[in-house]
C-alpha cells in the first residue's frame, strides 16, 4: 500500500479544501515558510468544487474546458462519483435503488454519451527541480486528461491508475490550474435488462444483458449491464470514481515501492525486501533513506536518469531482518499485524519524495495433495497460514455499492461486518470492487482476498487483450503490498481465452511470484494447476441436510467457492424497499429488487410457496419477514456449519473452504446477503456468525450426529451436554457426550442422537447443544429447531406452539466511540423463545439506528436460559439520534406476560413486526 506521506504533507503548510489547496508557497492565503525549509514532496486530493456536462451536451473541447473559459449547461458533480451519482445529487433524479424500478426511473440513455468533468485548484509555485504530477484513481472508462488548455494523455479502463507529469504547465499557471477529463463511454453495450416477476428468472433470463456484449469491454463494471443480483444501471457507472491527487516531488520521484518478506519455517525470523522504482529528471547520487517500525535506515545509492530500480535487503539495511516477528493473521487466529515502512530519497537536505507502506508478515501454503475420484493424486486448493491449516469460510462481494457510492467508512463497516461474522476470506468477484480502501479494511480486519480480474463466461472475452493486461498489471503491482490478498484468478466460471492466461500467469510470475495464481473460479489449467475447487451453487434455497449430504467428506471438490440463498431483510427494510402498494403484492418491484434470483426455486413465487409449505400460510408481509428470518437462518448456517462438520479428518475428501454467495448487498436485495444495503444485520449475519465460530458444537442435519469443531490451534477438551424439548417447551430428554480431545484445525463426532430427537413426543424437536471444557465451564452454544427423523412435515407446526415470556432489560452508557447499549434478555416462562430480534432505533421518529453494532441477535432460550447482548453505536449516529430505544420482536411473544425494563432507554416491543395475524390474509392477494 502506497500513500502520500500525510504527515510530510501537513508540515507543507497545505491544506486541502473546497476542491482546492490553500496557502503553499507563496499562495495567498497563509504564510510562506523560508526557501531552505520547504519540503518538495507535498500533495492533496482534489476532492471538490467539481462540475460536469454530458459530452453531447456541450460543444466545448478540452481546451476550452480546461480554461478560466465561461461555459454553459456544467451542473455541480461528486467525484469520486458517477454521472448518476451526481444527478441524484442535483435532484433530478430520486434514488432509484428504493421505491422505484431503476429502468423505469432513469433513461438508459445516460450511458450514450461520455461526460466532462472539470475543477479548478490552487496550486504552489515550484521552486527549481520541483516536478508536479497529477494522479487519477480510477476512471471508467477511458479518460482524457487536459489541464490548463494543453492535452496532457489517456487512460484506459476502470482499474488502471494514470499519473501524469504536469510540470511545465503548473510552472506557468500562476497559482491556479483547470483540469478537464473527458469520461468516455463504453465500447460496447446492451439495452436494459427488464425485471419481470411473472417470469420467474432473472431480468431477460440471463446475466450481463440481453446478449452479453458489454463484457467484450474488458475491464469495466460489467455487472451493472444487469445480473441476476443487479439491475442495469443507467450510466453504467462512468465517471471519475476513484480519487484524483496532485502531488510535487524533487527531481526523483518515488514511482513504487514493492515489500516483500520470506518467513522461516519455525516463523522465528524474517527476510525482508524492499524494492524502489524511482523516476529521475536527471542521474544523480541520492540517499534512501526510512524506517521500519521506528528503526531507521540511510544509503546512499547513484541514479540514472530516467525509470530506475533500487533493492534493498537485509545485507545493506540490518533492521529488513526481523527476528520474532508479529505475524498477519487471518481474522480469529491471531492479531493481523501490519508493520509500517517509510521510504523516501534526499539530497542535499531535501527531500525529493517519500512513501509509507504498511505491510505484513506472514507465510501462506496453497495446497495439500489429495487422491482425485479419477485416482490421482493433485494439489488441491487448501489454505495454511503460518503453519496452521484454515478452513476458508468466506464471502463473494459482486460489487461494493451499485452505484459506486462507497466512501471509506461505508466500505470499513461492510469489511467490519464481514470481521465481526467470523468469516476469514472475500472473494472480490471479478476485481468489482479493486480499491486502496478494500485492501486496506480487509488488511486492518484480517480478511483474506480471493482477487479475480476482469473475465466472465457470462459474455464474449474481452477484445483489447492489451487494454485487460495493462489493468491487471496495475492492479497488482498496486495492490500487491497488502497481506490481505491470498490469491489472483482469472476470471468467473470459466477460462478467459488463452492470451490472457499466458498474460496473467507471466505478469503473476514477473510482479508477484510468491502469490498462486488460478486460471479461473472453475478450474485452473496454469503450469503447476491447482485442483479441488469449483463454483456452481446450489443458488437458491434447500433444506439443511442437502448441504450436509453435499459436503459430508464424500464428494468431490472440497473446496466450494459459490453456494448461497434467498436472504430475506426485516420487515423494516422491505417497506423502505417498496412502494407501500408492492408491500402485500409481490410484482415487478420485488423483481427489481432480485426476488426472482438465479430461478431456483421457481423464481420468486416459487420461493413464497416454499415458504408456505415449509413455515405455514404467508398471511401478510409482517408474517411473511418472520418466516423468512427462520428460511434465512436455517439454511445459511447449513452451508458453513456443513464443511466445518467435515473438515481435516473427515474423508476421503475433506472440506478445504466455502465461500457463500453473496455476502455483501450491491442494492437492496431479497436474496443473497447476510444484511442488507443500509447495513442492518439481519438472521442470515448470525445464522453465519454462529456457523463460523473458532471453536463449535454442530448438529449434523442429516446424520444426527454431534460434531465438535476446533479451528483454533490448541486441542479441545470436555463434553457436550445436549437437551431436548417438545414444541411446548417442556424437556423430554438430555445425554452427556464427552470429548476426548479435537486437534488442531479438526474436528470430532461426540455422539448421534438421531434416536433422541426420534423418540419426542411432536413432529418437530428443539435441541439444545453445549459444549462444556474439562472443569463444566460452557464454552458455546448451539440452538436447533429440527423435524423428527422418519416424521418430517416441515414447521408450520411452529405457528401453534405457546407464545414465549420474555424478560427485556436494558441500558445505556457512553464510551469513547459513542455509546453501549447492554440488554439482557431471558425466558421467563417455559416456552421456547425463538429468534428474539432486538433493534436500536429512534424513539422519535421510529427508524432504526444503523449502523449498529450487535454482539449476539436472533437469540434462542429455553425455559429460564438467558443471554446478554452488547450494541455499539458510533458518535455520528448517536448525533442523529439524541434518543434511542431497543424494541423486540420474535416468532411468539407473549407481551402481556413479558417484562420490558430499561434504564436510560426506552424498550418496548416492536408492534408493526408482532402483527401477524390479520383478521383477513392480505399477503399476495
Amino acid at each position: 500500500m502506497t500513500q502520500v506521506n500525510r504527515r510530510r504533507f501537513l508540515s507543507g503548510g497545505i491544506a486541502v479544501a473546497g476542491g482546492g489547496v490553500l496557502g503553499a508557497f507563496g499562495v495567498p492565503g497563509t504564510a510562506g515558510a523560508a526557501p531552505e525549509a520547504r519540503p518538495l514532496a507535498v500533495g492533496g486530493e482534489i476532492a471538490g468544487g467539481w462540475t460536469f456536462v454530458a459530452a453531447d451536451g456541450t460543444s466545448a473541447d478540452g481546451k476550452v474546458l480546461a480554461s478560466a473559459e465561461n461555459v454553459a449547461g456544467l451542473k455541480p458533480a461528486v467525484v469520486p462519483g458517477t454521472p448518476l451519482t451526481s444527478m441524484i445529487a442535483n435532484g433530478e433524479y430520486p434514488d432509484p435503488l428504493y421505491g422505484h424500478i431503476v429502468t423505469d426511473t432513469v433513461p438508459d440513455t445516460l450511458k450514450d454519451t461520455g461526460y466532462w468533468y472539470r475543477v479548478a485548484f490552487r496550486v504552489p509555485r515550484l521552486v527549481p527541480g520541483q516536478r508536479f504530477w497529477l494522479q487519477f484513481d480510477g476512471i471508467n472508462y477511458l479518460g482524457t486528461v487536459w489541464l490548463n488548455g494543453t492535452r496532457v494523455g489517456t487512460v484506459e479502463g476502470a482499474f488502471k491508475r494514470a499519473v501524469f507529469e504536469v510540470t511545465d504547465i503548473v510552472a506557468k499557471a500562476d497559482g491556479v490550474a483547470w483540469l478537464a477529463v473527458l469520461v468516455g463511454k463504453l465500447d460496447y453495450t446492451d439495452p436494459p435488462a427488464l425485471p419481470s416477476y411473472a417470469s420467474g428468472v432473472t431480468r431477460g433470463g440471463r446475466n450481463g444483458g440481453p446478449t452479453g456484449i458489454t463484457l467484450k469491454n474488458g475491464p469495466t463494471f460489467f455487472c451493472t449491464a444487469g445480473w441476476d443480483w443487479l439491475p442495469t444501471i443507467p450510466d453504467r457507472d462512468l465517471g471519475i470514481w476513484q480519487p484524483v491527487a496532485w502531488r510535487t516531488t524533487g527531481p526523483v520521484r518515488v514511482a513504487d515501492v514493492h515489500v516483500t518478506s520470506t518467513l522461516s519455517p519455525d516463523l522465528r525470523t524474517a527476510e525482508v525486501e524492499v524494492e524502489l522504482a524511482l523516476d529521475s529528471a536527471a542521474g544523480k547520487s541520492v540517499v534512501v533513506t526510512g524506517s521500519l517500525d521506528g528503526r531507521g535506515f540511510r544509503r546512499t545509492v547513484g541514479v540514472p536518469a530516467g525509470a530506475s530500480s533500487v533493492v534493498l535487503t537485509s545485507k545493506e539495511v540490518a533492521c529488513l531482518r526481523v527476528e520474532r516477528p508479529k505475524l498477519w493473521w487471518p481474522n480469529g487466529y491471531g492479531e493481523p499485524y501490519r508493520y509500517r515502512l517509510t521510504v523516501g530519497v534526499e539530497s542535499g537536505g531535501q527531500v525529493h519524495d517519500e512513501r509509507t507502506v504498511d505491510f505484513g508478515i506472514r507465510r501462506i501454503e496453497y495446497t495439500t495433495p489429495m487422491r482425485s475420484p479419477s485416482g490421482a493424486t493433485s494439489n488441491c486448493l487448501a489454505i495454511t497460514v503460518n503453519n496452521l491449516p484454515i478452513l476458508v469460510m468466506g464471502g463473494n462481494w459482486g460489487l461494493d455499492e451499485a452505484l459506486k457510492r462507497i466512501p471509506r467508512e461505508r466500505l470499513r463497516a461492510q469489511v467490519r461486518l464481514h470481521r465481526d461474522a467470523n468469516l476469514n476470506l472475500i472473494r472480490n468477484w471479478n476485481g468489482q470492487s479493486s480499491t486502496e480502501d478494500f485492501y486496506a479494511a480487509c488488511d486492518e480486519y484480517g480478511i483474506l482476498v480471493w482477487q479475480d480480474f476482469f473475465c466472465s463466461t457470462e459474455g464474449p472475452p474481452a477484445e483489447n487483450i492489451a487494454r485487460d493486461l495493462a489493468n491487471i498489471r496495475d492492479c497488482i503491482v498496486r495492490f500487491r503490498n497488502h497481506p490481505s490478498i491470498l490469491l489472483w484468478c482469472g476470471g468467473n466460471e470459466g477460462p478467459p481465452p488463452q492470451p490472457l492466461i499466458d498474460g496473467l500467469d507471466a505478469l503473476v510470475a514477473e510482479l508477484d511470484p510468491q502469490r498462486a495464481v488460478l486460471t479461473s473460479s472453475a478450474g485452473d489449467t496454469g503450469k503447476n494447476p491447482i485442483d479441488g475447487y469449483r463454483s456452481g451453487g446450489p443458488y437458491h434455497w434447500v433444506p439443511p441436510a442437502q448441504h450436509f449430504a453435499l459436503n459430508d467428506g464424500t464428494q468431490w471438490p472440497p473446496f466450494h467457492n459459490e453456494v448461497g440463498s434467498y436472504s430475506i431483510p426485516t420487515l423494516e427494510f422491505i417497506r423502505k424497499m417498496l412502494p407501500e402498494a408492492s408491500w402485500e403484492r409481490p410484482d415487478d418491484f420485488w423483481a427489481d429488487r432480485d426476488v426472482n434470483g438465479n430461478g431456483g426455486n421457481g423464481g420468486g413465487a416459487g420461493y413464497l410457496r416454499l415458504t408456505a409449505e415449509r413455515y405455514g400460510e404467508v398471511r401478510n408481509l409482517p408474517d411473511f419477514a418472520r418466516k423468512s428470518q427462520m428460511m434465512n437462518y436455517e439454511c445459511i448456517r447449513a452451508i458453513y456449519e456443513a464443511p466445518v462438520a467435515h473438515m481435516r479428518s473427515a474423508g476421503p475428501y475433506p472440506r478445504t473452504g466455502v465461500i457463500m454467495w453473496m455476502t455483501n448487498p450491491a442494492q437492496p436485495s431479497f436474496v443473497w446477503q447476510m444484511y442488507s444495503h443500509d447495513l442492518e444485520a439481519h438472521s442470515s449475519f448470525y445464522a453465519v456468525q454462529h456457523a463460523c465460530r473458532r471453536v463449535n458444537v454442530v448438529l449434523d442435519a442429516r446424520s444426527f450426529d454431534v460434531v465438535v469443531a476446533n479451528h483454533s490451534p490448541a486441542v479441545v477438551r470436555g463434553g457436550v451436554e445436549a437437551r431436548f424439548y417438545g414444541v411446548d417447551g417442556v424437556e423430554f430428554g438430555r445425554v452427556s457426550l464427552p470429548v476426548g480431545g479435537v486437534g488442531a484445525a479438526d474436528r470430532a463426532v461426540a455422539g448421534n442422537v438421531a434416536a433422541l430427537v426420534r423418540g419426542g413426543p411432536d413432529e418437530i424437536a428443539f435441541v439444545r447443544l453445549a459444549l462444556r471444557d474439562v472443569r463444566g465451564a460452557e464454552v458455546i452454544r448451539n440452538f436447533y429447531w429440527v423435524e423428527s427423523p422418519g416424521r418430517e412435515a416441515g414447521f408450520a407446526g411452529l405457528d401453534d406452539m405457546p407464545a414465549a415470556a420474555v424478560s427485556v432489560i436494558a441500558g445505556v452508557s457512553p464510551g469513547p466511540e459513542g455509546v453501549s447499549v447492554a440488554v439482557d434478555v431471558r425466558n421467563i416462562g417455559e416456552s421456547v423463545a425463538l429468534m428474539v430480534h432486538l433493534q436500536v432505533y429512534d424513539v422519535r421518529t421510529g427508524e432504526r439506528v444503523l449502523p449498529a453494532s450487535f454482539s449476539d441477535n436472533y437469540l434462542n432460550l429455553a425455559g429460564g436460559e438467558a443471554a446478554s447482548v452488547r450494541v455499539q453505536v458510533d458518535r455520528e449516529q448517536v448525533r442523529r439520534h439524541p434518543e434511542i430505544g431497543v424494541r423486540v420482536d420474535g416468532w411468539k411473544i407473549d407481551q402481556g406476560a413479558s417484562r420490558l425494563r430499561g434504564r436510560g432507554v426506552a424498550v418496548t416491543f416492536n408492534q408493526e413486526a408482532l402483527a401477524v395475524r390479520p383478521g383477513v390474509p392480505t399477503f399476495g392477494r
